[in-house]
């Protein structure tokens, strides 16, 4: 394919793609035709160069096109995936933000996978937890009526990746694909909480998601190195709001919550990270709860079930002490 070679000379030397030129050379790497050796020249070039937010949405949008889609019968979707990475092992904060949305009312497509970098990702707690990860686009369909959320394993939403997980696998390196999970939700997701692995890319995220229509998100990453909205220290922020992207600083301890030690939100493995989201769901106060409600405040903001955080804060903490947010993990284990 002479025009991927052209492709591969640019990335060589240091020259940005435009989209179609991304859209081309994903198209070509995730159709099963390129060789190894193409996808992981690729691939490295990018991340030596540094990846633009041109070739995220061209990338994005082919993984997009060949996902297995979700339908959602027209609801507005918020889904609260994130890069992973950052290798601080924490329970799971964003899939208990998740379950808490959802007990509020918000419609949750919950995108993720299987741990990469930590102990346990949102495949394996849910999977733990008694989730089935296997049901076909129609059964999660009827979890979104019936739950307000489902969960999207990003393995089976997205069968062309198959294709390069070898070369990613032998490269061993963070690549442009672990930013492409949180902008390809197989549920046209429009409303997002995405975490990322460093600052420098919240404002090319939130860039990416307004290119790729999204109408409101929030791109976060903490000081302490979390891929979350933090208890621990500052957060920073880019949102995307009527088309604008503006970065900001959320400090928790402004909203009344205690700043916890890194210790008091880690976990040693998937059952212990089960046990804690299970603690979470049935109201357990602490530094887990504090976390998880700050984190679903936010997506209530985003969604537009709460004007500011303090009103979102006090929404998830009724949604947790009513028993909404475990009501809708106990519905999603009872799909089959």
């Amino acid at each position: 394919m002479s025009e991927f070679r052209d492709i591969l000379a640019r990335v060589a030397h240091r020259h940005d793609l435009t989209r179609d030129e991304a859209h081309s050379a994903f198209a070509h790497i995730t159709s099963g035709s390129a060789q190894e050796a193409q996808i992981g020249a690729l691939l490295m070039g990018l991340a030596v160069k540094g990846v633009s937010v041109d070739e995220l949405v061209g990338a994005a949008t082919v993984m997009r096109e060949r996902a297995v889609a979700i339908p959602t019968g027209g609801a507005e979707i918020l889904d609260t995936c994130g890069s992973g990475g950052d290798v601080r092992h924490t329970f799971n904060i964003s899939t208990a933000a998740a379950l808490i949305a959802a007990g509020c009312g918000v419609k949750v497509v919950k995108h993720g996978n299987r741990s990469a970098s930590g102990r346990a990702g949102s495949a394996d707690v849910l999977e733990k937890l008694g989730v089935r990860l296997d049901l076909p686009p129609a059964k999660l369909k009827e979890c979104l009526d019936e739950c307000n959320i489902c969960f999207a394993f990003a393995r089976a939403s997205h069968p062309a990746m198959r294709h390069v997980a070898a070369a990613r696998q032998s490269l061993g390196i963070a690549t442009i694909f672990n930013l492409l999970g949180p902008l390809t939700n197989p549920g046209g997701a429009k409303l997002h909480l995405l975490g990322v692995y460093s600052p420098h890319w919240t404002e090319k995220l939130a860039m990416a998601l307004r290119d790729l229509g999204s109408r409101r998100a929030w791109v976060v990453h903490a000081e302490d190195g979390l891929d979350e909205i933090s208890t621990l220290s500052a957060t920073r922020i880019s949102e995307l709001q009527g088309g604008a992207v503006v970065t900001w600083t959320l400090n928790a301890g402004d909203l009344g919550l205690a700043k916890p030690n890194l210790s008091d939100l880690q976990v040693a493995d998937v059952d212990d990270a089960a046990a804690a989201l299970t603690e979470v769901l049935a109201g357990k106060s602490g530094p887990r709860r504090d976390i998880a409600v700050l984190n679903a405040a936010a997506a209530l903001v985003i969604a537009g079930r709460a004007d500011a955080l303090p009103a979102g804060v006090a929404m998830a903490a009724t949604a947790v002490d009513d028993g909404a947010a475990r009501g809708a993990l106990e519905s999603l284990r009872r799909k089959e």
